[in-house]
């Protein structure tokens, strides 16, 4: 993002979330007066709520350039690195979404990542190969009835992953074939998916019958 994007964001993150548990911590007593902040932390959860983390709470995965040989298992410091390329949450937090804002060389990193649910989605792009398996195996055999419904299982499976990325409960939670496919297609409308994906769905959904 270039510099004026990016200073709003800083600004925005900053006045939503991060003075205001600044200000908190201080009037606790967890914060003294003159703290340094240099890493900021919001991991967005749809179970436990939004997380803020200051300082050393902040867990996050780096991938940056090394500025010498490192060994596995070996202690990181910020000379060790010539630039950071990306940011991600780390294997507790790994269905949430985060803003992550570290000070680097003087400068802030800005990471955001609005997608929720990422292991979920993998068990359903998991699933969905299954069932593809299966509904070739089906046609080759010309079993129409079940290669139909395993079709359909493949589309919905991963038209459901694209939607278990959005901060909505009732996607993970919703068991009506309906409600998602009308959820999939408004989300298509939208463009943020290819329309034929959304056909696809709705036709295989017909053709079970």
């Amino acid at each position: 993002m270039d510099n004026e994007v990016k200073q709003r964001v800083f600004q925005q993150v900053m006045d939503i979330w991060i003075n205001p548990e600044i200000e908190k911590r201080r009037k606790e007593g967890i914060i003294k007066d003159g703290t340094q902040i240099t890493k900021m932390q919001i991991v967005f959860s749809l179970d436990n709520g939004n997380k803020i983390r200051l300082n050393d709470e902040v867990k996050a995965i780096i991938t940056g350039k090394a500025t010498r040989n490192i060994q596995k298992g070996e202690a990181i410091y910020e000379k060790d690195l010539s630039g950071i390329e990306n940011i991600q949450l780390t294997d507790e937090d790994t269905n949430c979404g985060h803003i992550t804002l570290l000070l680097f060389k003087n400068n802030w990193i800005i990471c955001f990542d609005a997608r929720y649910n990422k292991d979920i989605i993998k068990e359903h792009i998991i699933a969905s190969k299954e069932f593809y398996e299966s509904a070739k195996e089906s046609l080759e055999k010309n079993r129409l009835r079940p290669f139909y419904e395993n079709a359909f299982a493949v589309a919905e499976l991963s038209a459901k992953g694209i939607l278990l990325t959005l901060p909505d409960k009732k996607i993970l939670e919703g068991k009506n074939h309906k409600d998602r496919i009308k959820k999939f297609r408004n989300w298509a409308e939208l463009g943020n998916v290819k329309m034929e994906f959304n056909t696809t769905l709705s036709k295989l959904n017909g053709l079970r019958s």
